[in-house]
């Protein structure tokens, strides 16, 4: 009985630095984390109207709000917003014309080099138009719902946390056929 005990206990010995090297890695970091971006700047319209194409006024400002999952991959998965004005039309003493939209759109984005990232995105829409003649306005909203985006940017770490950039975007409303690009300023923190 005693040899069996020795020999237990040796092998128990043995077997202790095994079971130290199954215990969890405290210095290991998570790589997912989410990011939330906004971007700022200047809008085109590319014109199809008919009627008033020649008096419309094409170039905004536009602002952009990105959500985005990033895992340790290279795929990331978010949600975009923003408001971007389409157009506006000037006619007689008082009477304007304007288009905005907000889209809600369902983004995949991929870092193709460092710091570099191309994107594409599809969804919905919320559409104003809003019409002033005289004294009367009218205003009606429509929902596009086959609405999509292509962009890439560049996006440079400040530090571990704040991410400064631009990016460049094509956008489609499906409603109206419309197409816009812009030009963005985008300032991104990590969550």
């Amino acid at each position: 009985m005693t040899r069996k005990t020795i020999i237990l206990l040796l092998l128990v010995w043995a077997l202790q630095p095994a079971a130290y090297a199954s215990k969890k890695d405290s210095t290991k970091v998570s790589l997912n984390h989410y990011s939330l971006a906004i971007g700022a700047g200047w809008v085109h319209y590319i014109n199809t109207l008919e009627i008033g194409a020649d008096m419309a006024t094409i170039n905004s400002a536009g602002l952009s709000l990105k959500f985005f999952w990033e895992p340790e991959h290279r795929l990331s998965l978010g949600l975009e917003s923003g408001f971007y004005r389409l157009y506006a039309v000037k006619g007689e003493p008082g009477g304007k014309v304007t288009m905005s939209a907000v889209p809600l759109l369902l983004n995949v984005r991929m870092r193709i080099v460092e710091h570099f990232h191309l994107s594409a995105g599809a969804g919905l829409a919320l559409m104003f138009n809003n019409i002033t003649g005289g004294e009367e306005k009218i205003s009606s909203t429509i929902l596009s719902l086959s609405n999509y985006q292509f962009s890439a940017s560049y996006i440079y770490p400040l530090d571990h946390r704040w991410n400064v950039g631009g990016e460049f975007k094509f956008i489609n409303f499906g409603k109206t056929a419309d197409w816009l690009y812009t030009l963005q300023v985008v300032c991104a923190v990590k969550l």
